[in-house]
């Protein structure tokens, strides 16, 4: 489960595992440095490290661009900032992967056999590209994972009754997927006649479909239109981003 802590969410079984998987809130400021923000963006992850006791660590990080693009982060990689890319995995211990984030959904990942981690962004666009895949699949090909012994961490991001959408956004993914995966993952509200979606459900479904085993799924409860998180829906230009960070303990 997400456990809050007094700067950031942390998901207990990763922790177990020997993990550190965190989602930040508000108070530890912006993270990001492609949004309009006057924090110090470079010290509050350097900050959010100390407090993990990571401060040894190289920071991975990118401007994402709601892409389905993932970086393996290999033992021959000495560049670690990058534009384009919204998802990471590494089985370096010596670095940390930072994702940004205000209402998009972090997915969490590790390969309980073979020591990979991984984490990516995905809001409605790289839902519809299929990131959940794209990260799956990358584990799959670069360190022959198995979704029978990958763990996920999905949230936290907006959530279900907070994440009104019109019924263009609704067709664009009808025409794409299955209706199964789309009446579970949609509502209509005739009171105010529009939809609206569950992200995490979405990609619950899908990673179950992979092949991820359901007691392996971890979903948050909170929601990001909570006033202690970064909301981009709730507060337009002026939000900060979170990160989503994962790295080895």
């Amino acid at each position: 489960m997400y456990k809050e802590m007094k700067n950031y969410y942390i998901i207990e079984e990763f922790e177990k595992l020997g993990i550190i998987a965190v989602y930040t809130k508000k108070n530890l400021g912006n993270m990001s440095d492609y949004c309009e923000s006057a924090d110090n963006q470079e010290g509050n992850r350097k900050n959010l490290l100390n407090q993990l006791e990571l401060s040894d660590r190289e920071v991975v990080m990118a401007h994402q661009t709601h892409t389905n693009n993932i970086k393996i982060i290999d033992k021959h990689v000495t560049n670690y900032v990058y534009n384009g890319i919204d998802g990471f995995i590494t089985d370096r211990k010596d670095v940390a992967l930072f994702t940004f984030y205000a209402d998009c959904l972090p997915i969490f990942a590790y390969d309980m056999k073979n020591h990979v981690i991984g984490v990516a962004h995905s809001g409605w666009p790289g839902t519809y590209k299929e990131m959940l895949k794209s990260l799956i699949d990358s584990m799959k090909e670069r360190f022959h994972s198995e979704p029978g012994n990958i763990i996920l961490g999905l949230g936290i991001g907006i959530a279900k009754k907070d994440y009104e959408v019109d019924k263009d956004f609704y067709e664009k993914f009808q025409e794409k997927f299955d209706k199964e995966i789309i009446e579970s993952s949609f509502s209509y509200c005739d009171e105010k006649e529009k939809y609206y979606f569950d992200n995490i459900m979405f990609n619950k479904i899908t990673a179950l479909r992979m092949g991820i085993l359901e007691e392996n799924i971890i979903t948050a409860d909170e929601s990001t239109m909570e006033e202690k998180f970064h909301s981009y829906r709730r507060d337009k230009k002026n939000s900060g981003r979170a990160t989503a960070m994962i790295a080895f303990r």
